[in-house]
Order: structure tokens, then C-alpha cells, then sequence
């Protein structure tokens, strides 16, 4: 093959990526709602690579994240047990999911300018085995629709992250992103200071069932939530039991609201404070649970400092008989952007709770631990106190290498296992009251 046939041929391919790229791109038959997702980013085939439709009014893309890890725990049992191998990813949970936007032509009408519908769709995976991450269920992580625009915020409908879960993420640990924004996300998967996401969850977990939830941006700088879930099984039943809705006419128990209000990027002295105030409530077997939170980062060039606070009750016991539970707990962490693609993070996670019930001598989870058979003989004080940290390198925007820790050490009369946690990495048995675990591990994402 001659030069000049090759140069012919690289021409022509150039031209043929480039109209590609001008036909992927918004043209001005492009409905403006279907330009940008809820937080401002470019939909489109180029921004948004996996494509899986798109007709001029409906963009359906697809996308995924995969990770391994390998670690070592120490301490899975009383009796000490050693463990080490293939676990449930540390960093986060393997996913597959769908995000679909739809232009709708109703919006200027109502007064809500380029209105479209959303929806998500969201599942997860367990690499070492594939297994789901809940058996027999397509998207444990992610199921509902809604509404959007700029004026009416973000309104969904379904199974979704609880409100304040995705406020609190921002200083929950070291690995939220320094805003509040509009989409879910929030924590890191299994270790041993993840069980701080507890207080932001709600009768059935951290991911709330049958829930309606609005959040909307106010200039650049405040974000606000309201969050309802109703009773899991509600009218015509569901394919979660969940913990109430099981009697006709008896809606309260399982349900939950919330309330959250963010200020992001606030600048004071030479950095960025972003903090967010919230409100968690859920009645659990017609027992009142609730979280008052407040926290925070500060960010000046490459350095950010995270810290929150929670005040949590709980009534326990048949008719609330037993003695409330009261804890009072904290985290701080911080990050540090060793190079433009190495990150280190340090975190330190403290528990402390009065009267707290237990299961079987285990503490029970908060918000959505059931604490009817409470008894006074049943309840204990102590707490947890965790550190952790690790590096990441990211050679490209997909993909993550990293080395992490964590140390967490039982306090008082205190006892893990796993009704607060995941009963160590990978999942057998109970830890004794201190483990360490080391892991190593690949994250890709799509």
C-alpha cells in the first residue's frame, strides 16, 4: 500500500470521526432537557460513551464499575481466626446499571421549562463468586423514576439511596465527593468504619423502598432535601417484607422522613467549606428511631479535612418499656493529593452509645434495628473506635489502584459482629473486639 493511499485513507477516517462526532453532539433539534443530566454534566455519545438509544426525545446509558479486592483480616472469630483472599470489594459495591432521560413538550406549560422524566435502574454483583449482591433481585441498588428541571429540582419515586445518605456523604468518610450534589451516591462498600452510614438509613437500610424524595439546587451554593418513605409492603405488596405495612390500615410502622440542607463551597479564609445539616427519622416496629447530623469539609488547593457529628435516640423495648438508647458519635478524615494521581487518605470513626440493645449480645444496627425484644437486661454501653486509610492511584479517569487499611477496636461492653457491619471482610462469623484488616485491590469504572 503507497503513502498517498494511506494518507487518503487517514483522511477520510478523520472526516467520518469528525461528523460522527458533530451528529453526537446537541444539534438544535435537540430537546434542551436532554443536553445535560441533573447536575449540569453533557449527555451525548462522546461525554457519555455507552450509548444504548437514543430517538431525539429518550437517551438510555449504560454504565457499570467492577472491583477486586484482596485482603487479610485477622480476628474473624472468638477464637481468632485468620483470613485471607478474595473478599467483597472494599471501595465500592460492583454495579451494572441504566440511566434514562426523557424530554417531555408538557413543561413549558406548567411552568417548568425544559421538564424531562428520569429514571435509574441499578444492580450489584459480588465479583470473587457473581452472585447477586441480594439473591433474586435485579437492582437491589437503584429503582425508580421521576421528574427534573432546573426549577422543580429532582423528584423521584421507588427505591433509592435514604435523603440522608446523600447529604452526609460528603464528610462520612474520606471518599464523598466535596459537594452536595443531585445524584445518589455516598460511603465506601465493606470495611470496618462503613457502619457509619447507618445513622443515615432508615427502617429498611440505607437504601429506602417505596420512598418519594425531592432535592433542588438554590443558586450555586445551597442544596435542600425532603425524603419520605412509606410502609414497606404498603398496598398490593412488594417483593420486600420489609419491617412494617404488614396490617391493613397501619401505615406507620416501617416509614420514615428526613430533611437535609447543604451549603456547598462557602469561601472562608483561603479554602472552601461545604457543610450540610440534617434530620433522620423512622418508626421501627411503632418505635421511634432518629439522627441529628451535622458535618462538613474544608478544602484549601490540594488538602481537605472532613468531620461530622451525630446525635442518635432510639426507643426500644415492647410499648418503648426498655431505657432509651442514646449515642453521641464522630468521624474526621482527611485527604491529600500526594500527586495529580495519587491520593492519600487517613480516617478516624468513633461510636458511643448508652443503653444501646443488643441481639444475641450483638449491638443492634441503628435506624434499622429492630429494638422491640429490648429488654433493660439486654442493653450495654460502650462504643467503637476505627482508623483507616489508604493510597489510590488513578493512571486514567477509569481506573483506581490502591492499598487500604483499617484497625477497629471494640470499647467497653461493646460487641461487633454481624447485625452492625458485615461480620468482617468476608463475612464469616463474628470479629472478635478488635480486627485488622489489609487489602489491595482494582477498581474499574464505565
Amino acid at each position: 500500500m503507497n503513502r498517498s493511499l494511506i494518507t487518503s485513507l487517514a483522511i477520510v477516517l478523520a472526516a467520518g470521526c469528525a461528523q460522527a462526532q458533530a451528529q453526537a453532539q446537541a444539534t438544535p433539534d435537540t430537546p434542551a432537557a436532554l443536553t445535560t443530566d441533573q447536575n449540569g454534566n453533557k449527555l451525548g455519545l462522546f461525554s457519555r460513551p455507552v450509548m444504548l438509544y437514543d430517538d431525539g426525545n429518550t437517551a438510555v446509558h449504560f454504565y457499570g464499575l467492577i472491583e477486586g479486592t484482596i485482603g487479610y483480616a485477622n480476628n474473624q472469630s472468638a477464637t481468632g481466626n485468620t483470613t485471607f483472599g478474595f473478599q467483597v470489594a472494599w471501595f465500592s459495591g460492583n454495579r451494572y446499571g441504566f440511566d434514562i432521560d426523557h424530554a417531555v413538550d408538557f413543561g413549558d406549560k406548567i411552568g417548568l421549562p425544559n421538564l424531562k422524566i428520569i429514571s435509574k435502574m441499578e444492580g450489584e454483583f459480588e465479583l470473587p463468586t457473581g452472585g447477586f449482591d441480594t439473591d433474586n433481585t435485579i437492582f437491589n441498588r437503584d429503582c425508580w423514576l421521576g421528574f427534573y428541571s432546573e426549577d422543580l429540582g429532582k423528584l423521584t419515586f421507588g427505591r433509592q439511596n435514604t435523603l440522608t445518605r446523600d447529604f452526609t456523604q460528603n464528610w462520612g468518610d474520606a471518599y464523598g465527593t466535596q459537594e452536595v450534589v443531585l445524584k445518589e451516591g455516598g460511603y465506601s462498600n465493606v470495611n470496618n468504619f462503613k457502619q457509619f452510614i447507618f445513622y443515615a438509613g432508615d427502617p429498611g437500610g440505607t437504601r429506602n423502598n417505596s420512598s418519594i424524595i425531592w432535592k433542588k439546587k438554590f443558586g450555586d451554593t445551597v442544596v435542600a432535601g425532603l425524603g419520605y418513605g412509606f410502609s414497606y409492603k404498603g398496598a398490593g405488596g412488594s417483593a420486600d417484607p420489609g419491617l412494617g405495612g404488614e396490617v391493613p390500615g397501619q401505615p406507620g410502622p416501617g416509614s420514615s422522613a428526613a430533611a437535609s440542607i447543604a451549603f456547598n463551597k462557602v469561601q472562608i479564609g483561603p479554602g472552601a467549606l461545604s457543610f450540610n445539616v440534617n434530620y433522620d427519622r423512622g418508626n421501627v416496629a411503632n418505635l421511634i428511631q432518629q439522627s441529628e447530623m451535622i458535618g462538613g469539609n474544608y478544602v484549601i488547593g490540594m488538602f481537605r479535612l472532613n468531620a461530622g457529628y451525630v446525635h442518635f435516640t432510639a426507643q426500644q423495648g415492647l410499648n418503648a418499656s426498655a431505657n432509651e438508647r442514646k449515642d453521641n458519635s464522630w468521624t474526621v478524615s482527611t485527604d491529600l493529593s500526594l500527586t495529580k494521581r495519587t491520593t492519600l487518605a487517613l480516617g478516624w470513626c468513633r461510636w458511643d452509645g448508652t443503653n444501646a440493645g443488643t441481639s444475641s449480645g450483638v449491638v443492634l444496627n441503628p435506624m434499622f434495628g429492630a429494638t422491640t425484644a429490648v429488654t433493660n437486661a439486654t442493653e450495654v454501653n460502650g462504643g467503637k473506635s476505627t482508623v483507616f486509610g489508604s493510597i489510590m492511584y488513578s493512571p486514567d479517569r477509569n481506573v483506581d489502584l490502591y492499598v487500604a487499611f483499617d484497625y477497629m477496636k471494640a470499647l467497653g461492653a461493646w460487641k461487633i459482629g454481624d447485625a452492625l457491619g458485615n461480620g468482617g471482610p468476608f463475612g464469616v462469623g463474628e470479629p472478635y473486639n478488635s480486627e485488622t484488616e489489609i487489602c489491595t485491590g482494582l477498581r474499574f469504572k464505565f
